[in-house]
Formats: structure tokens, sequence, C-alpha cells
């Protein structure tokens, strides 16, 4: 799937409330107000693992404007306006309250896409679409028409693998686009 150039975030459902906190931790209550007000769509007991980013006409814009609502305790309406937020999802932590951490990511995908199914058109909350080549070569097409699709290049997974903590390694790998360097480089049989 695409390496999105947002934020990391997860979105936990728990007991009827939203909360949305940011990889490094950080309670991100009130600051994208579209995506918590979506989320009560969602059932309890769920954790989403995804990326937020600022978006328009089903596509996100640069960074940088993302960057525009990063730093506000609260978000006003011409902000709301200007940077409109969505959250890619590409995986999922936590189901009906069990961990499924442990499932592969075969598993836990079809999850995401039963879940998001129940979503209201045009809510801002999908999930991370699928890149499929046949070949390495269109693998690394691909990667090349990232920036197209406002990516910064690729995340090739492994489809059996369990959800690790920390940095991908093995079962996950980055490969961006230049400038930007090349993460890994894997060779599977």
């Amino acid at each position: 799937e695409w390496k999105w150039d947002g934020i990391r975030a997860q979105l936990v459902r728990r007991r009827g409330r939203t909360f949305l906190w940011s990889r490094g931790e950080e309670l991100l209550a009130g600051r994208f107000p579209e995506i918590e007000t979506a989320a009560e769509w969602l059932p309890d007991g769920l954790v989403f693992d995804g990326e937020l980013l600022a978006w328009r006409d089903g596509k996100p814009l640069p960074f940088s404007e993302l960057q525009r609502r990063l730093n506000r305790k609260t978000v006003g309406k011409k902000l709301l306006t200007d940077v409109p937020c969505h959250l890619l999802v590409y995986d999922c932590l936590e189901h009906a309250g069990a961990d499924i951490r442990s499932r592969s990511l075969r598993d836990r995908r079809f999850l995401i896409e039963t879940v998001a199914a129940t979503l209201p058109g045009g809510a801002p909350i999908s999930v991370s679409p699928v890149i499929t080549a046949p070949n390495w070569d269109a693998v690394a097409s691909a990667r090349d028409h990232s920036r197209d699709a406002v990516a910064e290049g690729l995340m090739l997974k492994r489809l059996a693998s369990p959800y690790g903590v920390g940095r991908k390694v093995g079962d996950w790998w980055k490969w961006k686009v230049a400038p930007l360097t090349v993460d890994a480089v894997l060779v599977y049989a």
C-alpha cells in the first residue's frame, strides 16, 4: 500500500467514546473533530491504526496543510473548512474488545473492510487502498509513481504477518522514492 505522508494515529472506541492518539502517545482530543464524529458510527471495542492526512476531493493534500492543524488544541470553523482531514486505516489492533494483533494481516484487513463498510458515505475514515502488482517491475513502477498519489513511497507487507510493535522489520518495509532514502532491501524467496 502507499506510504502516506501524514501523522500516524490510532483510533480507539471504548464505552461509546472515541480517543484519537498520535504515535508519540499524545491524545489528539478535539483537534480532528470530523474524524471523532465519524467514529461514532464504529462499534465499541475497536482500535484502528492509520494515517491522519489533510484531505480534499478524495485525495491527500500536502503535509504542509496538515501542519496547520497539528499544534492547535481547538480547531475553528475556518480551519476545518480550509484543511479538512481524513483517517486512512491500514490495520486493526482490537475488534469486539479482543486483541487481534497476533492474527494475520489478511484477517485483520478483512475486519477493517467489514467495519469500514458500515460508515456513512463521505465519512472521513476509509481503508487505505491496496496496490497490486504482478511482479517486481510493477512494484518499482508503482513506487516511482507514488508522488502522483501524494504518497512518499510504498509499504510492502506480508499478508500472513501479525501486527508488530515499533519499527517494522521483516514482514513490513518502506520503499520511499528519491530523493528520500530506501530504508531496507527485501528479497523473499
